[in-house]
């Protein structure tokens, strides 16, 4: 209460601020009042426990109370302006319909939507400070409760709804919160989320039905499926993925049991971060092309986040029909998919740069569903630690399901078949790494194998890679690559050169294949920057054929629109002296907004050898409510010269999302159809439907409880909390807990540790504060890890920093320190000295000095107070003055002294 005095004059000026300076009005007409200076008091105001502003200025009246007006308009940040010289206040409250006109000449007054009354003669009274409101009227006109509590030296508001200036508080809360969210994971308690023998699986649906009529083939029903399941079963995790074709039956069951650890706990020993076996992903190689995708096994100590290859990866996913995928890198969009058969998105030979490489992928589904995956890759130094060694064994069968429908066939690729395959990568210094690779494939229905070793070495901003390979049939090859990055521009070069080299696809045919790229951002002026890539690719065949490829691209974000253009040149000069072939295309994706909308839309032109439009399509997608969308799209396949457009409606449910289609084509055709998803899961609470997906990502669901006891363990007749906010790092949870204290978050990214703790503004007790600050779980696919958050009382402890000379310190920050050295909260001491730290839990601290203030202070110690303790029926502890003890400087004056006696002496 006391620095709030120190605030007056600061309030004071904002009150001339909206005219307190103006000449005071004309006395009101009522019973004879004063103000009186020493009658005046400062009242803090508060709502649901919150501190707003600095305080407002109040008299005591008959009536009750008045309060300032001006102190109050400049709290609550009104936008009311009081004109004292025509008596007349005008604005509005929290709302445009709430309008408010005070005419204290015309002695009326009108508020609300249609609220209007006479002036009462004590409503409001002139005060040097300005209009002093009474507080009963006040209430009318906010529409809000207002009640003065002098004894407690507090104005107490109270509404229905949070107040914007509510909610702009929490917005720079959880800002301020997410700026402190990059305190190390390590320092917060990990919650084991143990293996079971069984877990019900969570389960991802999605079913269309549609009909289609074409003049030619008259009406056709479709109906597809896709379901996707993950579970637990023998310790082990489980993913099975089951998709239809348009006639409803199955085309394949893709099923992977698998363990992933990012802290390389698997197997004892061999310190595996992932076994697999089933659908899994074989290795990447250079030499031999991209890895492969079928059934198999793998085991691996690799960081499970890693790029497949020196200067290139590749990501690939679930995708069921009707979702369309983004790639960014950077921040630039680079690359657009649709599902393909399999029902899978896929990015090849994506490009890296030297340094960090920050990918994106965004995934928008048919109900307005938006999934967002990010992937971090970091190229130059440590790619494999010194003294380390990584190895990855599996065997793959390419493009096979684990289980397939139909048997047999003809092989889905040339190089189908059998591929097994051993890596082992070895950190010989900080910048040295060297590698060796052994597998066998087949190529063209022959087996092969190959024995690759490579070294790589890491020269300041540049990394250099080379390598070597021999197969069984007694070809050769040699690669070499390097990345580097001056100033803001990368550059990347690639070669390849074989001999026979049988291992590779058409390897017996390619002798050298040679790429260069450069990616640099062109400077536009200000801080507009205009990012280019431009490459160039030339391969050379045995035969003397050569093609070259170029490719320039870039990206540019326009408001809130990011487009991206593609120009693609190749000519292919065949043997024997004909004229060469050449093409060149263009494309352009674009994705963002234009007010309510989200556009996306993509274009591919044919320039060369003849100019035609091959393939466009925009569409619009509109939020409409908070549970109804729109889309609608129009698409041009030049192919076969058709004009198809579509619209969509759809709902969204807690428990499901449902999207109904028109689409017509411009040869006749019509369709309807509808799509539906909605996902299953059981806790302990019972099964669980939702519309957002459980199976491919990671969820949390907790449930919070005030621990009156403390023992951290939910008591009988311990109340639950309701309306409290879950978060995952940064991100807030879709809903806030039920009446039952379940709260849940889900989207979460598989095996990436994530903080889960409590909006902390979202509690109905300000007091309340979590036992533990937060605790740190690593998420799995379609396990619903669950918590336990108790939440105690927090109190308050404040006190002032003093100078020796007894003045005040301001501008010092200081830590309050737990038993086991963890930072509790923070705080800065203030102009006067004063410091607070607020909602604190409970318990026994050590108050201290940052090493920063410490040393800018020139403290003799950090520590300010050995012991300073919170019991739980304590509100606020209250240290008092706390003097900064400076260190001596007498022994060093002395030191000095005495060794010039002895330099003089000598």
């Amino acid at each position: 209460m006391a620095a709030g005095w120190f605030r007056l004059p600061l309030t004071l000026l904002a009150a001339a601020g909206i005219g307190m300076a103006a000449p005071a009005s004309s006395p009101q007409t009522g019973p004879a009042w004063s103000a009186d200076p020493e009658s005046q008091y400062l009242l803090d105001l508060q709502i649901r426990q919150r501190a707003l502003g600095d305080g407002v200025r109040a008299y005591p009246v008959p009536e009750g109370t008045c309060v300032i007006l001006g102190d109050l308009v400049t709290a609550l940040d009104l936008p009311i302006k009081v004109d004292l010289a025509a008596r007349r206040a005008e604005g509005w409250a929290f709302k445009e319909a709430n309008r408010l006109v005070i005419d204290r000449a015309a002695h009326r007054v009108t508020y609300g939507a249609a609220g209007s009354e006479p002036l009462a003669p004590t409503a409001i009274r002139d005060a040097p400070d300005g209009w002093c409101v009474e507080t009963a009227s006040l209430s009318r006109w906010l529409g809000l409760t207002v009640q003065p509590r002098t004894d407690a030296s507090l104005l107490l508001l109270d509404s229905k709804d949070k107040l914007p200036i509510e909610m702009a508080i929490e917005r720079r809360e959880r800002a301020a919160r997410i700026t402190r969210a990059s305190m190390p994971l390590s320092t917060l308690p990990r919650v084991k989320l143990p293996y079971r023998m069984w877990r019900t699986p969570s389960v991802d649906v999605m079913v269309d039905a549609g009909v289609t009529y074409e003049a030619g083939s008259g009406a056709r029903i479709d109906h597809r499926a896709s379901i996707l399941a993950a579970g637990e079963m023998l310790q082990m995790s489980y993913e099975a993925r089951v998709a239809t074709n348009a006639k409803g039956l199955p085309t394949g069951l893709r099923l992977r049991a698998y363990r992933s650890d990012p802290d390389g706990g698997l197997l004892g020993p061999l310190k595996a971060t992932h076994v697999a076996i089933g659908d899994v992903d074989g290795i990447g190689s250079p030499v031999a092309g991209i890895s492969a995708t079928g059934r198999g096994a793998v085991i691996t100590n690799r960081p499970l986040f890693q790029s497949v290859a020196f200067d290139r990866t590749q990501f690939s996913g679930e995708l069921p029909p009707g979702w369309d995928a983004e790639l960014y890198r950077n921040g630039e969009l680079i690359a657009f998919s649709g599902a393909d058969s399999g029902g899978q998105y896929r990015f090849d030979d994506v490009a890296l740069g030297f340094g960090d490489n920050r990918f994106e992928i965004i995934t928008y589904g048919p109900q307005g569903q938006v999934k967002q995956r990010v992937e971090q890759l970091t190229v130059g130094q440590g790619a494999v630690p010194p003294g380390e060694t990584h190895y990855w064994a599996g065997v793959v069968d390419p493009g096979r399901d684990l289980l397939e429908r139909k048997r047999g066939g003809a092989p889905p690729t040339p190089d189908a078949g059998w591929r097994a395959a051993a890596s082992v990568e070895h950190g010989l210094d900080r910048r040295t790494s060297v590698a060796a690779l052994v597998q066998t494939l087949s190529v063209e229905d022959q087996r092969v194998t190959y024995v690759e070793g490579t070294v790589r070495r890491s020269i300041g901003p540049a990394v250099f890679e080379l390598g070597a390979a021999r197969d069984t049939a007694g070809g050769t090859a040699m690669r070499g690559q390097a990345l580097a990055k001056i100033g803001a521009t990368n550059l990347a070069w690639s070669s390849f050169w074989s001999r026979d080299f049988a291992a590779r696809p058409q390897g017996l045919t390619v002798t050298g294949e040679h790429r260069f790229s450069v990616d640099a951002p062109l400077k536009l002026g200000g801080d507009a920057v205009l990012p280019l890539h431009g490459d160039v690719r030339l391969t050379q065949r045995k035969d003397g054929a050569r093609t070259i490829e170029a490719n320039a691209r870039t990206s540019v974000m326009l408001s809130r629109f990011n487009l991206a253009t593609l120009l693609r040149w190749r000519q292919e000069r065949p043997p024997g002296g004909f004229a060469a072939r050449q093409q060149v295309e263009a494309g352009l994706i674009g994705s963002g907004r234009v007010g309510p909308l989200r556009l996306r839309g993509t274009t591919e032109f044919e320039i060369s050898p003849s100019a035609k439009l091959r393939r466009a399509e925009l569409s619009a997608y509109w939020r409409g409510t908070g549970t109804a969308d729109w889309e609608g799209a129009l698409a041009y396949e030049g192919r076969d010269g058709k004009l198809r457009g579509r619209l969509t409606h759809v709902r969204r449910f807690d428990q499901l999302a449902i999207a109904g289609t028109l689409e017509a084509a411009s040869n006749g055709a019509i369709a309807a159809g509808l799509n539906l998803s909605f996902s299953l899961d059981r806790g302990t609470a019972g099964w669980r439907v939702s519309r957002q997906s459980l199976a491919a990502s990671g969820s949390v669901r907790a449930q919070l409880f005030r621990d009156e006891n403390g023992n951290g363990v939910r008591d009988k007749g311990e109340a639950l909390e309701e309306g409290a906010v879950l978060t995952a790092g940064s991100r807030p949870a879709d809903r806030p807990s039920g009446k039952d204290g379940w709260a849940s978050v889900g989207g979460l990214d598989n095996f990436r540790p994530v903080a889960i703790g409590v909006d902390t503004s979202s509690l109905s007790d300000p007091n309340l504060v979590p036992a533990v600050a937060a605790q740190v779980i690593v998420p799995r696919p379609g396990v619903a890890a669950e918590l336990m958050i108790p939440l105690a009382g927090g109190g308050a402890i404040e006190g002032s920093l003093l100078k020796d000379g007894g003045s005040a310190f301001e501008g010092l920050d200081l830590e309050l320190v737990d038993a086991s050295g963890k930072v509790i909260a923070a705080a800065r001491s203030d102009y006067d000295g004063f410091f607070l730290f607020d909602r604190v839990p409970p318990g026994k601290y050590v108050l201290r000095l940052t090493e920063a203030s410490r040393s800018a202070a020139k403290a003799a110690s950090a520590a300010l107070r050995s012991t300073v303790e919170l019991q739980p029926e304590q509100a606020v502890v209250r240290l008092g003055p706390i003097v900064v003890k400076a260190m001596p400087r007498i022994a060093a004056v002395n030191q000095q002294v005495v060794s010039g006696d002895l330099l003089a002496s000598r």
